[in-house]
């Protein structure tokens, strides 16, 4: 068995992968998480903790009340996922638990967090967006499909390791926490 990388290579690895991703389509996502009025978040496992992250980024993003918008995330109603995941399955416990907001809302702006991009639950929860022509934000690493395929906004991060992909995303979403404060 071999050790961990150095701290170096990790850190040269981390960098590289965020600059994969242009500040052009970060300032996008956030232009489509403005131009909604309520916005979902949702990710599996680690994914979800970052999920739960962006939500919060949203709805206190740093500045006074008056740039606090409206976000959820689903992974965090633990009680209204697993009721749904019981009575219809995992692979649409997602898509049931967003449908009270997709149809409350005029307009909602989805988030996906997936490494892989390739977990039922959150491709479905994508699909029903686009179905509603709402606008799915999807930070992606891997190959990324066909989750990365479904988004208006693609944070794709050509990793195919976890330790590198996830912070890359949490790195990703704290700028476009930043466009989002220069915008409000």
């Amino acid at each position: 068995m071999t050790g961990p990388s150095s701290h170096n290579a990790w850190i040269s690895s981390v960098q590289c992968a965020v600059s994969q991703v242009s500040d052009e389509t970060l300032a996008e996502a956030a232009k489509a998480i403005l131009g909604t009025h309520m916005t979902i978040t949702a990710g599996n496992g680690g994914s979800s903790s970052l999920a739960s992250h962006m939500a919060q980024a949203i709805a206190k993003p740093g500045r006074g009340p008056e740039a606090c918008r409206p976000a959820v995330c689903l992974t965090d109603r633990v009680p209204v996922l697993t009721a749904h995941a019981n009575d219809g399955g995992w692979d649409n416990a997602l898509v049931e638990s967003a449908r009270p907001f997709l149809d409350a809302f005029a307009s909602c702006c989805v988030i996906i967090f997936s490494s892989s991009g390739k977990s039922e639950n959150v491709i479905r929860l994508a699909q029903l967006a686009r179905e509603r022509h709402q606008p799915v934000i999807a930070f992606t690493g891997f190959d990324g499909r066909p989750l990365r395929q479904l988004a208006t906004v693609s944070l794709h991060v050509n990793s195919d390791d976890y330790e590198i992909v996830e912070p890359t995303h949490d790195a990703l979403l704290h700028r476009v926490q930043q466009h989002l404060r220069h915008a409000l």
